[in-house]
């Protein structure tokens, strides 16, 4: 009994020293949590900002797995805006991140299909939002 309590206090100390793992507004850490979590979205099929245009047009499949190998600093994207007034004289200093994802996915012919995915993320300081530009 007495081990159980201890184990149900250590998870608890370690999810708490963890917190939700996004780490500060715009630092990479968070953004690696956003793309994650809008992968998954694609992978459950609801509507997210990772699908691919090319993905979109070809009618793929959702990806049934996928992995970050890569993240760098990146240019933010100017369009990173949902109203073109939301552009403020900051937005270069906006941080952004360059990722390389390979997702996998089954072809329609059911054969295991790997492809390399590469985006911008953009944190809009003014609006506290990522964008997700894909570069493919």
């Amino acid at each position: 009994m007495k081990s159980r309590k201890s184990f149900s206090l250590m998870f608890a100390a370690i999810i708490l020293i963890q917190g939700c793992g996004t780490g500060p507004e715009g630092s990479e850490q968070a953004s690696r949590a956003y793309l994650a979590g809008e992968y998954d979205k694609w992978m459950s099929g609801q509507d997210n900002e990772a699908a691919t245009f090319k993905a979109r047009l070809q009618s793929q499949v959702n990806p049934i797995s996928y992995e970050i190998r890569s993240v760098v600093p990146d240019q933010p994207d100017p369009l990173a805006i949902a109203k073109s007034e939301n552009l403020t004289k900051d937005w270069k200093e906006w941080p952004a991140y360059r990722f390389n994802v390979v997702y996998g996915s089954i072809s329609r012919a059911g054969t295991p299909l790997e492809q390399v995915a590469t985006y911008t993320l953009t944190w809009n300081a003014f609006e506290k939002k990522w964008y997700v530009k894909d570069r493919n």
